[in-house]
């Protein structure tokens, strides 16, 4: 198998668990055809037939499958009105994601805050999203998080994540509280057959960060001594209703640089081989010193060397974080 199919793989193994444990529990038809679907693509990748259309036997574009590995019909094979709806309705999708993003650079109380968003297509399932503060001395609030799959699935879940965080994020309420009501909405909304990664941080005016991680890569902080991970992470949302979340906390001094980032830069393949955190650390400490959207621009150049010309098959997010006093 490709690297492309055994990730696929890895991800419709996951989501065969979690659906067959919901099928199980609650016997919905709509969960039930879909496990069947899922052990159906399962099958085609073992035969070697995963990603034929069904009706002309010609492998479906790569847009398609990422979007959705268990899409069966290529484009060609969809009528000419099919066609013609379906970019109408990724232009809408892509407008509407494109308006919930945050300004590109943020000042705010003695935090400095760049963003870079790439989806793979159209549209994506990476976010994005900043919550001004609401008062004198109230934190500002940061999201980033990453739904499984790509697309216009993807997609939705990921706006569907950034209506929830908006609405429950108050700081009068604990970050990992807040983390974990988003769990247990996101679990119910999605019956368990997808899961999402995130990262959600509170600011303080104070130079202070609370970071609640669900699954998603460890951010990375620099200052003068190097690039360091920070430790902590719990499951990610969507996989089970009742996981609890712990809030960490740091604190950066002015100069300090915080990078997030979703699975698209260390993910990502040339050769067979990973970019890694080790090449996302070593760019971080290079270009630390850099304005936040030069950092950004850097980071993703050296992802671009890397490549060698090579397509990424996954979205890619950056936001740098930076105490000014």
């Amino acid at each position: 198998m490709s690297a492309v199919e055994e990730r696929v793989r890895a991800e419709l193994e996951s989501r065969r668990e979690r659906l067959a444990g919901a099928a199980a529990e609650r016997g919905e038809q709509r969960l039930v055809e879909l496990l069947v679907r899922v052990d159906s693509a399962l099958e085609q990748l073992e035969h070697g037939s995963w990603g034929l259309c069904a009706a002309c036997a010609v492998a479906i574009e790569p847009e398609l499958l990422a979007a959705d590995p268990l899409v069966s019909v290529c484009l060609e094979c969809l009528s000419e009105e099919d066609r013609r709806a379906l970019e109408r309705d990724l232009e809408g999708a892509a407008r509407v994601q494109q308006r919930l993003l945050p300004p590109p650079t943020l000042e705010h109380d003695g935090w400095e805050l760049a963003w870079l968003w790439e989806p793979r297509s159209a549209v994506s399932g990476d976010h994005v999203d900043v919550l001004p503060a609401g008062g004198e001395d109230e934190p500002l609030h940061l999201l980033v998080g990453d739904v499984a799959g790509k697309g216009v699935a993807a997609s939705l879940l990921q706006t569907h994540l950034h209506a929830l965080f908006r609405a429950l994020a108050t700081p009068r309420v604990g970050l990992a509280s807040v983390v974990g009501q988003v769990n247990r909405l996101f679990a119910q909304a999605t019956g368990l057959a997808s899961y999402a990664t995130l990262i959600a941080a509170r600011l303080h005016p104070d130079g202070a960060v609370e970071l609640v991680n669900a699954g998603h890569p460890r951010p990375l902080v620099a200052d003068r001594r190097g690039v360091r991970p920070v430790e902590g992470a719990g499951l990610p949302l969507g996989m089970f209703r009742d996981s609890e979340y712990v809030a960490h906390e740091l604190r950066l001094v002015a100069g300090q640089v915080l990078l997030l980032y979703t699975d698209g830069l260390t993910e990502a393949l040339a050769g067979g081989e990973e970019y890694g955190v080790g090449r996302a650390a070593a760019a971080l400490r290079r270009h630390a010193g850099r304005p936040l959207a030069e950092l950004l621009g850097a980071c993703r150049a050296e992802l671009e060397d890397f490549l060698d010309g090579g397509r990424r098959d996954d979205d890619l997010t950056l936001v740098a974080l930076r105490r000014t006093r």
